[in-house]
């Protein structure tokens, strides 16, 4: 005989062998007549269903009472024809142990016959902590779907062509589309068009594999509005090819709004001609605009941090302390006139309106200023009044002269 030929075993040989493998499978192995009686039951089978052995017993001991009606009539079937409808195949049942508790099973039947008797053989495997596993699996799942519906932000899923594979609620409620209308769009048909470009060589990196941090883009709505977005984009890899990208995008709309509006109040107030000054309640100077510079002669640089009473005498600086308590209190100074300083040491007038500087829980933590140099203003009220005085006196003195000539003239 050939070193490769295969060696030929005796039946005992061979009944050992599967003797053996049966007696030591892990899976419960239980034979049964065509009356249900079990027959043979392997260790595993009898440990099992918490039996000293399952020889002997009806099969209606292991199966829970609800399935035993269909147990007996598929036997009544197998008796009469002498096929089994789930024969060969491998399904998952309920089974019962002996102290009444009910555990999953995965199970397969084959069928055989001897000396004209019906016999059927069942390999039988406790799936208890496969279930376990897969409800927790399912249970993780259900959380995290959870999570990703309810999520503030946006959330979806991109296959490599662009396709969406799935939009969380807030991603439909933000941008309006329906699951139906999604079927038919990519991502570069909800990108509004001033960023079409720009995505598309941003979606080509990461495709690539590459990790974008931070992206900042626009969509647009069903309804053709421009809805601005920040977030971050990675992809899911499988055997190094990429199966889709991922992202969350958070809503900026309104903070790119404020943001503008901020930038436009910035403007103003910078190129406004008039001081507009901000200070803490202890006096530092924290905000001064080019209409200060040019009222004060101070620059920006040089003043920021110093104390605002740089630019007035004592008398003025605790006039200027009595108001910004009624300011801390809440109230607002309108337009009173006061003496200020300059940089070069000329004093001036302004005319000055104070309110309270508030955080973003409205605490108050400092004083917001809008100065009008009203110098020329003042002079010339001066000038007015030294000539209305002059001329009072001049009129004074005419009559005074016209009545003495009258007087003797009546002589």
């Amino acid at each position: 005989m050939s070193n490769d030929s295969a060696e030929v075993l005796s039946s005992d040989e061979l009944l050992s062998i599967f003797k053996t493998v049966i007696m030591n499978s892990p899976d419960g192995i239980i034979t049964v007549n065509e009356e249900g009686i079990i027959i043979f039951s392997n260790p595993s089978a009898d440990r099992m269903f918490g039996y000293e052995t399952l020889r002997g017993k009806k099969i209606d001991v292991i199966v829970p009472e609800g399935l035993r009606d269909d147990l007996h009539q598929k036997m009544r079937d197998y008796r009469a024809r002498g096929e089994h409808e789930l024969a060969g195949k491998v399904f998952e049942t309920v089974s019962l142990r002996a102290d009444g508790t009910e555990f999953p099973v995965e199970m397969s039947l084959n069928p055989s016959r001897s000396q004209g008797r019906l016999f059927l053989t069942s390999i039988i495997r406790d799936i208890s902590e496969r279930k376990k596993m897969e409800l927790e699996v399912l249970e993780r799942e259900e959380q995290f779907r959870d999570l990703f519906e309810n999520a503030n932000d946006m959330i979806q899923a991109v296959t490599p062509d662009g396709k969406f594979l799935y939009v969380n609620r807030a991603w439909k409620k933000t941008l309006g589309y329906t699951e139906g209308e999604l079927e038919n769009l990519t991502i570069f048909d909800v990108i509004h068009p001033d960023k079409v470009d720009e995505c598309r060589e941003l979606f080509r990196r990461v495709m690539s594999g590459e990790n974008i941090p931070i992206i900042e883009t626009a969509f647009i709505t069903a309804d053709g509005e421009k809805v601005f977005v920040e977030g971050n984009v990675n992809v899911k890899m499988s055997n190094g090819t990429v199966e889709y990208s991922r992202a969350i995008f958070r809503d900026v709309t309104e903070r790119m709004k404020f943001q503008r509006e901020l930038e436009r109040m910035a403007s103003i107030v910078e190129s406004a001609g008039d001081a507009i000054v901000s200070y803490d309640l202890d006096g530092r100077i924290m905000d001064w605009n080019r209409g200060a510079e040019e009222i004060y002669g101070y620059g920006a640089d040089e003043i920021k941090g110093k104390n605002v009473s740089i630019l007035m005498d004592d008398e003025e600086f605790e006039r200027l302390r009595g108001l910004i308590e009624e300011v801390k209190s809440g109230g607002v100074v309108s337009n009173f006139e006061a003496k200020r300083i300059r940089s070069d040491g000329e004093t001036i007038w302004v005319s000055i309106s104070m309110s309270p500087l508030r955080d973003f829980e409205g605490n108050i933590i400092g004083v917001s200023t809008i100065a009008r140099d009203i110098t020329e203003m003042k002079r010339t009220e001066e000038a007015l009044r030294a000539s209305e005085e002059k001329y009072r006196k001049i009129v004074e003195k005419f009559i005074q002269n016209a009545l003495a000539l009258i007087s003797e003239i009546n002589r």
